[in-house]
């Protein structure tokens, strides 16, 4: 099994859960107040965008000027309030709508609003869980520090009974179900183990594989040291960056093509112009031979890039795919990972 998983590895060249600041701490030093302050979105589905309304109230008795409401990443649009003026005892609304991940797990934005007088920006936020038909616990394979094993609890959300079927390709290690003789369950702890991954050889995404229709393949987040910045080594340069790198294409027949969709973002901070041409598509390609690919156009969306491509899966692929394919701009490649279970 060890030996399995990591022939199936391959070279590559913030953290989740930080306590964030009181909603609204601001609040007492200032003439507006957030209502409400935070929205607990609960369970959202994977991909979907999330929109909600916070109200703005002046509770002063002198007008209030509005200089900016900025979100704190770019998968969330809101409404242009700079230099609206609310009047004493007036309000106004501001919109946010946040694009959930296609990954399991925790998902927040939040929201500052600056004003005119000084006082210190206030805070709204709203945060969600991004839940799948089969829900792993936790949604990320920590392997920072040293750690390579690990286990994962996976839970169908309506408790229905499914199979895991595999962990990157390789036959699951359950820690007491035993396929070949007990019946499918709702409920399953299955182990990981990356020890015998070397160091600088991480990938970013660990999958398994279910028989779920809505979930063939479940991405987990690896996060090790060389997962993070040191996986991109050349952002700064090209000056944008893909959000999240893994493309999952399902389950596949060989030689069968499929419509996907990239995003990536300006990674330029807030203030300075965006690198020349960093919004321009040359091309995607692949060096894998496990599958083609073929661009298709891309659109442009604030600061963000859609990028639409084709995949076709090799005649000869089969069992778990994770190709690379980098997309080509006027500033340089960025690559991200296609992922398909290829069978006849």
């Amino acid at each position: 099994m060890l030996t399995l998983l990591a022939m199936l590895w391959i070279a590559p060249t913030m953290p989740q859960g930080a306590v964030p600041p009181a909603p609204n701490a601001a609040a007492a030093e200032s003439p507006l107040v957030i209502d409400p302050p935070h929205i607990d979105l609960g369970a959202i589905a994977p991909g979907s965008v999330q929109t909600r309304t916070f109200t703005l109230r002046n509770v002063s008795g002198k007008p209030v000027t509005i200089v900016s409401a900025f979100p704190s990443c770019k998968c969330t649009t809101l409404t242009d309030l700079a230099g609206k003026e609310i009047a004493p005892g007036a309000s106004v609304e501001l919109k946010a709508s946040m694009d959930a991940p296609k990954a399991p797990g925790p998902k927040d934005a939040k929201v500052f609003v600056t004003l005119k007088d000084g006082s210190k920006p206030l805070i709204a936020k709203m945060e969600g869980v991004v839940t799948l038909p089969v829900q792993p616990s936790p949604a990320f394979i920590n392997a920072l520090k040293g750690n390579r094993t690990g286990v994962i609890d996976f839970t169908s959300s309506d408790g229905k009974p499914f199979r895991i079927l595999s962990v990157e390709g390789a036959p699951p290690v359950f820690t007491d179900f035993d396929p070949a003789k007990d019946a499918p369950r709702s409920h399953y702890l299955v182990q990981w183990d990356l020890s015998m991954v070397p160091d600088g050889k991480f990938r970013q995404w660990l999958l398994v594989e279910t028989d779920r229709p809505e979930c063939p393949l479940i991405p987990l987040r690896v996060r090790n040291e060389g997962t993070g910045a040191r996986f991109d080594p050349d952002v700064d340069k090209r000056g944008w960056f893909i959000g999240e790198s893994v493309v999952l294409a399902g389950r596949m027949k060989p030689g069968e093509a499929r419509e996907v969709v990239v995003d990536y973002e300006n990674s330029v901070p807030k203030g300075k112009a965006p690198m020349p041409y960093w919004d321009v598509v040359r091309g995607v390609g692949t060096q894998d031979p496990a599958i083609a690919v073929q661009f298709l156009g891309a659109e442009k969306q604030g600061d963000r890039m859609r990028v639409k491509m084709r995949v076709t899966t090799g005649l000869k692929a089969s069992g778990l795919v994770y190709a690379p394919v980098t997309i080509e701009t006027g500033t340089g490649g960025g690559r991200c990972f296609v992922a398909a279970m290829v069978a006849p």
